[in-house]
Order: structure tokens, then sequence, then C-alpha cells
């Protein structure tokens, strides 16, 4: 196809082109080669996938693809622009023509969908190997006509080439006629190739939007079938992700090699006639069978395959979002199938009891489409027969999404197995495993880091920084444990089995960037601490019944930040030595050099970029950090202040009156602005900063820390 052919539409799809920026993945790039004659074939999902494909592969991968479309597109502004860009209608006499003419010389590649018309239920089977999929007429088998053309364009390649040797001249001209091949043209040196195609869009939502608005502003009569193309399709366009996948080549030529040999084996004729038609339907299984199995699987197909093996069962939401943690971790280390990357390592975000868009999105759908109906705070429940309900081929979209989800995956039976086995698990050792599989996931990243920076000269041992839990299953408290800035869990260490020792389990986190090398902590950020102590709280979430977050300095800090982003759902929270603010902590923990105390000003006014401090304990902190990581400390300084009067758990400060690191008001600070009804403050006759180290004194508050967790647990 000409250049301006493509570059005509460039106004067509400039808005459309603005609403996808960023929203287009592919996987396979490997598999394409501009070189070979290539026969797309793909599964079809939706109307536009006809027009917006072959442009998006010229606009993203400069692979220029012409496309067979259903003849009843071809009306209007939309069938002038699909001429104009070289699509051909599925009713035009010489389709087959055209397209044999392309693959023949190589000069245009094509895009095929065998299923025929659009599959909107998504539901495709597998009968004896040979696929079967629904369209508004019924079940009907694949098409059979990618195939036909691609073992003709090989067939007719040989034929050309003995025309030529016996110099037929007049035979040569009327195939180039009746194949559109010009004069000069000549046919490619390179065997034709199947290139399977997956389509995948998430989510798929549905409802308003500026370009069905603009749709049913311009289109007066709108049938039952356009209305829910119009709602799901510009849905699709402006709100989705899709991802295209595309599977190793097939040699066509090969391929017919290899069956005729198999055929002249069992003494069957091999005339191209009767090759066709013994190879065409296992030869378009071979194909759709690798663009079936290569969708990628979605957050949406989980939760609604969760739904299908729940079956009638009453569950929490805690219960859905655990087992869903664990079948994504499941799939990710199969690697059978191609997963999200919604579903990989941070999906631990699914058990930290606040938002999430993927699950809350989703949860809301099936409500909304009576799916899921409530059964008591908390508990739901599947309505069998609403989620059963198919409706009719041209509303299920709209109707039951989630339907059409499981519909897609009915052939991928080591998905179902797998997903039907952790919905059939028992709770508790689901829950045991969600804890050790996040606190695995936890040790890997570290020493991932660890040795990424390590240091034969400087590193310290491993022991100083890996996070580490303490568990036994009996006890029914957990508490979330963190160390301070420049530090490691090793600091923690010793409240950490004592409180272990009490009864309490315990996971004591590792601070992103800290327990490695100086150098990890430049570029890390207070979210990513966060982060790391929210591993730990989706951890212990689920083995604990009463859970408590405590941290030491700026873990202290990061314990009352996720207590105010989860009103209710931990029983008490216990800061030590933390700081509300910058002024509040001594210049010498940051820079020692400077004059006048607490001038951090200058400091963020200096021309270095590292600073050295001596710490208390050499063997655990870093001496050296980054103005960066004190911006850091300050931005989570600041989203604490301002997130206070949100923390309503029981409090417990403890605070040493002679603090060299932090100034002992804070402690009064903290306890005024918080919003607990219970809260106490404990103040601590000690001159050092980290005493949770000191051996003299630790055990006097460790004691007290017990009493505030174990009084509320009598």
């Amino acid at each position: 196809m000409r250049d301006r052919l493509y570059d005509a539409s460039q106004f067509v799809f400039s808005l459309v082109e603005t609403a996808m920026a960023n929203s287009i993945t592919f996987s396979g790039e490997e598999n394409l080669n501009k070189k070979l004659p290539t026969l797309f074939v793909a599964n079809h999902f939706t109307r536009m996938e006809t027009f917006l494909l072959p442009y998006v592969l010229y606009k993203k991968l400069d692979f220029q693809v012409r496309s067979l479309a259903d003849h009843s597109i071809f009306q209007g502004v939309l069938g002038e622009y699909l001429s104009a860009v070289g699509t051909v209608s599925t009713k035009d006499k010489d389709r087959n023509e055209k397209i044999l003419g392309d693959l023949l010389t190589g000069r245009t590649s094509w895009m095929i969908y065998p299923e025929g018309s659009m599959i909107k239920s998504k539901k495709v089977l597998l009968s004896k190997d040979t696929f079967l999929i629904e369209d508004e007429t019924g079940l009907h088998d694949i098409f059979t006509g990618a195939a036909v053309v691609a073992l003709k364009s090989e067939m007719l390649k040989t034929k050309y080439l003995e025309l030529q040797n016996n110099c037929d001249i007049e035979s040569i001209q009327e195939f180039k006629e009746k194949y559109f091949l010009d004069d000069a043209e000549n046919i490619s040196y390179f065997n034709t190739h199947i290139v399977p195609v997956n389509i995948s869009y998430t989510p798929i939502n549905k409802g308003e939007n500026k370009l069905a608005e603009f749709a049913y502003k311009y289109i007066d009569d709108i049938s039952d079938a356009l209305n829910e193309e119009i709602d799901i399709e510009s849905n699709l366009l402006l709100n989705s992700q899709f991802h295209i996948h595309f599977s190793k080549a097939i040699d066509v030529k090969a391929y017919l090699l290899k069956s005729k040999r198999e055929l002249q084996k069992l003494k069957i004729d091999t005339d191209n006639a009767n090759l066709i038609e013994k190879m065409k339907v296992p030869f378009i299984n071979l194909m759709m069978d690798e663009v079936y199995k290569n969708i990628l699987i979605t957050f949406e197909h989980v939760f609604a395959l969760s739904l299908e093996y729940l079956e009638d069962r009453s569950f929490t939401l805690d219960e859905l979002k655990r087992r869903i943690y664990l079948i994504s971790r499941e799939l990710k280390k199969s690697a059978t199938y191609h997963v999200s990357k919604d579903l990989h390592a941070n999906i631990y975000t699914l058990l930290n009891d606040e938002a999430h868009k993927l699950f809350d999105d989703v949860f809301a759908l099936s409500i909304s489409e009576n799916i899921l109906e409530s059964m008591d705070k908390n508990i739901y429940r599947v309505h069998v027969e609403n989620f059963k309900n198919e409706y009719t081929f041209n509303t299920i979209r709209v109707k039951n999404i989630l339907r059409v989800l499981i519909n897609e995956t009915m052939i991928l039976e080591e998905l179902h197995r797998t997903i039907k086995s952790q919905i059939q698990k028992d709770l508790a050792l689901v829950n045991k495993e969600v804890f050790y599989t996040i606190y695995k996931r936890d040790k890997k990243e570290f020493k991932y880091d660890y040795n990424k920076f390590y240091s034969v000269f400087d590193s310290k041992p491993k022991e100083v920084g890996e996070p580490f839990i303490l568990y036994d299953q009996k006890n029914s408290i957990g508490c979330v444990i963190s160390h301070g800035y420049k530090s490691g869990p090793k600091e923690i260490a010793p409240l950490a089995h004592y409180l272990f020792e009490q009864g309490i389990n315990i996971y004591a986190v590792r601070l992103k960037g800290h327990g490695t090398m100086p150098e990890d902590l430049r570029d890390v950020t207070y979210k990513d601490w966060y982060d790391s102590f929210d591993v730990g709280y989706a951890a212990l979430r689920g083995v604990s019944k009463k859970l408590y977050l405590c941290g030491f300095s700026t873990g202290g800090l990061l314990a009352l930040l996720k207590a105010s982003n989860v009103e209710g759902k931990v029983d008490g929270i216990i800061c030590i030595n933390s700081a509300l603010s910058l002024q509040d902590i001594r210049v010498k923990y940051i820079v020692p050099t400077l004059n006048i105390l607490n001038n951090f000003l200058s400091m963020f006014n200096a021309d270095m970029d590292t600073y050295e401090s001596e710490p208390e304990h050499p063997d655990i902190n870093y001496k050296k950090h980054y103005l960066t990581s004190i911006g850091e400390l300050k931005e989570l300084i600041d989203v604490v202040n301002e997130r206070l009067k949100f923390v309503t758990e029981p409090t417990f400060i403890i605070q040493g009156d002679k603090d060299p690191i932090v100034n002992p008001q804070s402690a009064d600070l903290i306890y005024d602005s918080i919003a607990s009804l219970k809260k106490e403050k404990y103040i601590l006759k000690s001159n050092k900063h980290v005493i949770i180290l000191e051996e003299d004194i630790r055990e006097s508050f460790f004691e007290k820390i017990c009493s505030f967790i174990k009084e509320r647990n009598a």
C-alpha cells in the first residue's frame, strides 16, 4: 500500500491518537520481519479493530498492513475512508486475488480475522481439536479462508516459476492481471509467513463518555446493536489499555511440505486441491491456537474466574483479595500465560486496606450488574443465576462483561485449574501462604538490592539490613515494626524478639534504600519507605486477629501515616523517638559542620549533595547520606503532619528526655495532634537516640510496650 493512503488517515485519527497515547503495549515484536510476506490472523472483539489495528501497526511499528473487513461497515464516510486506506470488503469479488497478489510480491502484508464477524461474547470452545466460536448466528467452526489463502500463495509461487521456466509469456500476463501484479513486479523470494495476533483490552468499561456523546449527536437511527457497540467501543478507545501480542511466525511453505509428506505416507492424493482440502482445518486451528492461548491475563479475568469458582459460597472481600493475590503469584511463577503487569509483584497492595483501583472498579461493576449481593457487613455471595446469564449476543458486553471475560478463557485449562485450586483452598492456609509469599518476595528484593550495591570494603553484613519475621501460628496478635532513617532491621531486633517472646508475631520491615549502601538511598522516595512498611502490613494482616504498628524514629512516622490511611483497621500504634519537624531534629544528626542549630535552609542551598555524620551505631547506620534523602524525610514529615488528625487508634508515644537527635518536645506535638481518645506518652530518661539498643534502659519501656498491647487484648 502506498504511504499516502496511510498518511491520509492522519486527520481522521488525530483525536483518537491523542486519547490512545501510551495506551498500547506490544509483546513479540521480535517475531515481525518486514521483508517477509506476512498474513496476520487475529481475534475479533470490536468493530474498530478492522481499521484501527492496521493503522496502529503502521504508526507504532512502521508495518504496512491491509485489512479484510465485514461488508456491512463499508457505508458513508467510514466506507470511503476504509477504501482509501486499502481495506477490502468481505463481499469484494476480487478479495482473494488482491490478498494473494500482495502476498506473492511481498509488497504489503494483510490482516485477517478468521472468526468472521465480531465475537462479542468471546465464546470460544474446543471440540475434537477444532475451535468453535459463537456469533449472532450461533456456534460454528472457525473460517478457513486465511489458511486457504496462505497455502495458495505458496502454490501459486511454484506455478509462476514454472510459467517462467517454460517462457509462457501469455500465461504469465494472465497470471499478473488476475492477481493485480504490475508488469515490473516480481514474485518475492521469501516464503509467506503467518503471524498469529492476540488483541487484549483492559479494563473493559461501559458508560457515558465524550466520544459516545459525539456519536449519538450525529447518528439519528441507532439500533440496540449499534448502541451497544458505541457504548463499549468508545470506552475501550478512551479508557482501556490495548495489548497486542505477536506469536512466532509460521512458515507456510515449511508447513505445506511437512503436511504433504505426511499425506504421502498415508497414500493420500497430494494434488493442490486435495492438499488444501485436507490441510485447511488443521492449519487454521494451529493459527488460532496461538491466538487464543496468548491472551493477556488481566486482573479482571482473575476476579471473574474467582467468582466463577466461589459459586454460591459466602465470602468477605479480604478473603477474595487474598485468594486473588495467591493466584497472581502462581500465574507469574508458572510463566504459562502472558500476565498483565497489574498482576505482578506489587499486587500485594491489594491487601493493604487502602483504595485499589483495579479491585474497586471491577467490584463496583459486579455490584452494578447484580452479580454480587451483600449478605451482611462485608460479606458477599455470587448471584449465580445472574452471573451465568449470557443475555443476547448484542447485549452481553453491556449487561455481563465478566461473563465475556470468562468465555475468553474457557480453553485455558491450566488457568482454570490454578484458580479453582486456590478458591477451594482452606482460608487459614491461604492466609498463611500469603504471609510467607510476601515475606519471601521481600527478602528477594533485599537480596537484589544488596548485591546490586555491594562493596567489599563498605557493605555491612546481610543480617543488618535483611527484613525478618518472628512467627508462631498459635499467636493471634501481630506487630509491624520499622527501623529509622539511615538504619536497618537489626536496629529494632531486640524489641522484636522481646515482643515475640511475649506471644506477639513480628514483621520487621526493611525500608527501601536501607541496609545496603548509602548510594541505594539516593533515589528512593518517602513513598518507597511507606510501601516497604505496607509490605509488612499486608503480610501480617491476614494472620493476626489484632494488629499493631510500631516504629522507631522515621519508622514511627510511617506507623502513624499508615494508621491514618486505614482508620479502624489497626488496634494500636507505638512510635519511639519520632520527630514531627525537621526543626526537631538536631543538626549534628544530618550535617555536623553546620554552626547554626537546625539551620536546614543553609544545607539546601549548599553546593554539596552528600553529607556525613557519625552515627551512634556505625555497625548498623549509614555515615553518608544524600540531600535528596533529607528532602524525602522532610516530605514525609509534612505529610504526616497533615494526616495526624485522622489517627484515631490507641497510641503509645515514647521519647527520650535528652535525645541527642530528636527534640523531646516532638512527643508533645504528636500527642496533641492525633485524634486518638486513648493515648499515652512516656518520657524516658536517656541521652541516647537509639534507645532500643541500650541494654540498661530498654527493658523498662519494652515492658510498657508489651503492656500497652496486651491490656487491649485481655
